[in-house]
């Protein structure tokens, strides 16, 4: 399948052109002159800081869960193992 140049150029030209003109429509919604719209924007963006840091905190404290669980386990791994111990040695 041979490609014409004019072609080649529309093909270009439109992914070149598509994505600036995306690019440029959401930056310009997310920009106001208008205080309230301003504020507004300042509240979402603190709101979702927000929500990302809780996201962060709870995989923090399911990993410390998980160490916790660990170490609990190895603990209670270890105490049977000296049960175990102190038995043999009543036995003897």
């Amino acid at each position: 399948m041979k490609i014409s140049v004019l072609q080649f150029f529309k093909f270009s030209f439109f992914l070149i052109l598509i994505p600036v003109m995306m690019g440029c429509s959401a930056f310009g919604s997310s920009v106001s002159n208008n205080p309230a719209v301003a504020t507004q924007q300042r509240h979402v963006d603190d709101l979702k800081q927000e929500v990302r840091n809780a996201e962060l905190n709870t995989k923090e404290a399911k990993l410390r869960e998980k160490a916790a669980e660990s170490r609990l386990k190895a603990a209670e791994q270890e105490l049977k193992v000296l049960e175990s111990e102190i038995k043999r040695r009543g036995k003897q």
